[in-house]
């Protein structure tokens, strides 16, 4: 039978374990010490209890550190490689730090309320200090079913805290209009001195594609008129792995007049393109292989030529996203070159428009100025002088400050539901699942599909007449050609309805 023993202030209760041997205890199933002879009494009948009932669980298991348990824990994830980076870094960088000595059963709710709350206070985003916590209740949900400790004091109590917005949702996302996203492809493809870079971020707002998917498309998955998405490639460490879509969400793209024929018009550019991967080991974890090279990818960046055999072949890398923001999208989006490390401050992008065609031609960039302070023309070593006689320089404005790649995909979805497209297509599009019955008893019909192509042709249209307004010259020699039409006044507008549409976009025909 289970008895207490007063130790100084506090007490301790014995009582027999399953194997006859005695053990004590002066703290219960919370990690909280006994303060009366009452208390710990309880708990030993509580144990022995349990025991009798066969579903005792030893309280000495919760004594290993939240450390010791990770490493234990770590090996049995089955997780997607993005997923393992995500929460290798939140584990790494904020649970360990503070709990990773702590043992299992000491841990309580108060202190991981208040960890939660520091997060924030130290300045992070509410949402790391919400992910933190979260990858918190998952390893401590694993020890609890593994028998370590009894309850997870890092779940949240039910109805507690502050109110939250319907549905939970935070800042909302960034997108933009179609004429938005072609001044931004036109920026991105004079930034960078490549006309191919006009159209990634055109595909991917016309199309709903996802970075990885972009990235990934290989040219054999390019049809007249379609893109089967069947890969992603996911970056990490310096290398690329070929992974199924997120979700699992293979499907096929139907494609609007005008962007089937950029895709044509990109492939016909460098047919002999392959990507320069070298392979190497498997990912830690999960043994994913990363991509051999070789292989036809639509988009790639520039590279150099390799002899085989007799034949020139050119070898290019895939875009990496961080390279790709910092030297191309933010660039063109937000008007200036973002901040390079701790080296240099954000500098606006420096065009000449004296004798180029708009948008201007890039100049190396001079420092922003300080408002209500006259600015200074940098002199010094390295830094070109202008002759203001000959240049005529100008400096970009933002298009959509704060808008990311994934904000294309939050436009294409925007602008589907602007256009009145059935849900079952537009789920189908972006690679999601319709819940409930609808998703049973609803399915893509052909004529859905012919009024959504007609529908993104026309957003196109209309996107390529508001930039002719601006200027019928381009730089870049794509889009150039298609203004032609405007400049030779052969393109006139004329308002369009759609059966559908109550009231439609402007549309174009040739006149």
């Amino acid at each position: 039978m289970a008895y207490p023993e007063k130790r100084g202030s506090r007490y301790r209760v014995h009582y027999k374990r399953p194997d006859g041997a005695w053990t004590s205890s002066s703290r219960d199933e919370h990690g909280q010490p006994f303060l009366t002879k009452d208390a710990a009494q309880a708990y030993g009948d509580a144990q022995e209890l349990d025991i009798r009932r066969g579903v005792w669980r030893d309280p000495t298991l919760g004594q290993i550190t939240l450390q010791e348990w990770v490493d234990r824990w770590w090996p049995a994830q089955d997780i997607a490689l993005g997923t393992r980076r995500n929460y290798r870094y939140v584990i790494e960088s904020h649970v360990l730090p503070t709990f990773g000595h702590r043992p299992l059963k000491g841990i309580t709710h108060v202190e991981v309320a208040t960890w939660e709350r520091s997060i924030i206070a130290a300045g992070y985003a509410v949402n790391v200090a919400t992910n933190a916590r979260a990858r918190l209740i998952t390893i401590l949900g694993d020890a609890v079913a593994d028998g370590l400790i009894q309850v997870n004091p890092a779940l949240r109590p039910r109805k507690r805290g502050r109110k939250r917005a319907v549905g939970g949702r935070g800042v909302e996302k960034i997108w933009p209009n179609p004429l938005q996203v072609l001044l931004i492809a036109e920026r991105a493809a004079v930034v960078s001195g490549r006309e191919e870079e006009f159209i990634p971020p055109i595909a991917m707002a016309w199309t709903g594609m996802r970075w990885g998917e972009w990235v990934g498309l290989d040219r054999a998955h390019l049809r007249l008129g379609t893109i089967r998405v069947d890969w992603q490639l996911y970056e990490d460490a310096g290398r690329f792995y070929r992974l199924q879509p997120k979700d699992d969400s293979r499907r096929t793209i139907d494609l609007p007049p005008f962007l089937a024929g950029l895709l044509s018009w990109m492939v016909q550019q460098h047919p002999e393109r392959r990507c320069q991967c070298t392979g190497g080991p498997p990912a830690e974890g999960g043994g994913e292989t990363p991509c051999e090279g070789g292989q036809p990818y639509l988009w790639l960046g520039g590279g150099r030529v390799r002899k085989k055999g007799q034949e020139a072949v050119i070898e290019t890398g895939h875009p990496r996203a961080s390279n790709y923001a910092r030297r191309i999208w933010d660039p063109a989006v937000d008007g200036a070159h973002p901040k390079d490390g701790s080296r240099r401050p954000p500098m606006p992008v420096l065009v000449d428009v004296a004798d180029a065609l708009w948008p201007g031609a890039p100049r190396q960039p001079w420092p922003m100025a300080t408002p209500g302070q006259e600015f200074a023309v940098p002199r010094g070593r390295g830094v070109p002088v202008y002759d203001i006689e000959r240049h005529h320089l100008a400096s970009w404005l933002p298009i959509l400050r704060g808008l990311t790649p994934h904000g294309l995909r939050h436009g294409h979805k925007t602008w589907m539901a602007e256009d009145g497209i059935p849900e079952v297509l537009q789920a189908d599009r972006m690679g999601h699942a319709v819940p409930g019955m609808r998703g049973v008893y609803t399915h893509v019909s052909d004529s859905m599909r012919e009024h959504l192509l007609e529908a993104l042709q026309v957003r196109w249209e209309k996107a390529l007449a508001q930039r002719a307004a601006i200027s019928f010259r381009s730089p870049v020699g794509v889009l150039d050609d298609m203004l032609e039409p405007f400049r030779a006044g052969r393109m006139k507008m004329i308002s369009h309805s759609s059966p559908k549409m109550a009231r439609g976009p402007i549309r174009m025909i040739s006149g």
